[in-house]
């Protein structure tokens, strides 16, 4: 099936570069990342922002309840809906990953020296992997893309600037974000799998 063909490639490309970020990338680019100016991190500050997940769920959701229950319009309802289960579906797979994981954040790496994973770890400083920022970001840009194609490239484009924040502001390593836009990307693409199989129209 076509579908779930791009997916293998998505996921196989995303894969090779999560793994080529973390064996070559990662360390110089955080430590490049550390010395830019006040400016650029402040405007990463900002950019950062649209990545907080909590306004884009509990909007979709709100709009999902009124197009569903108030102005009954059954589309509309289903357009929300699956922008909500594109950010909650990937958004509780990124926090199992993260558990899993127990990446040390870059902080660890400047402060103690440590770069890599404590599996099963816990607490903001183990939580590195994957971003939940870049998540969010390619999620939404990914369920929007697929209800309003036209608007695909400046989705992505804002999408990719709030991951981008998240490596200067090191909060995160550039493969953090690669595997964070992975999962936004394809588990949408799965929740949309889902709503074409029960044929609910989106």
């Amino acid at each position: 099936m076509k579908e779930k063909r791009v997916a293998a490639y998505i996921a196989f490309f995303y894969l090779i570069m999560t793994v080529i970020s973390y064996l070559l990338w990662d360390i110089p680019l955080t430590k490049y990342c550390r010395e830019l100016n006040l400016t650029v991190k402040n405007i990463a500050e900002e950019v950062t922002r649209f990545g907080v997940s909590t306004w884009y769920i509990v909007a979709s959701m709100v709009l999902y309840l009124f197009f569903r229950y108030v102005y009954k319009n059954y589309l509309n309802a289903a357009r929300a809906l699956f922008v909500f289960l594109s950010l909650t579906v990937s958004g509780i797979f990124i926090n199992i990953l993260k558990w899993l994981a127990g990446r040390h954040r870059p902080v660890d790496l400047f402060q103690h020296g440590y770069f890599g994973f404590s599996f099963f770890g816990t607490g903001y400083e183990l939580a590195s992997f994957p971003s939940g920022h870049a998540q969010t970001a390619f999620a939404l840009a990914t369920s929007l893309t697929i209800l309003f194609p036209r608007w695909g490239i400046p989705l992505f484009v804002a999408a990719g600037a709030v991951g981008a924040s998240r490596i200067i502001l090191t909060s995160h390593y550039l493969s953090d974000v690669i595997a964070g836009a992975g999962v936004g990307i394809l588990l949408t693409m799965a929740v949309k799998y889902f709503f074409d199989l029960k044929k609910v129209k989106i």
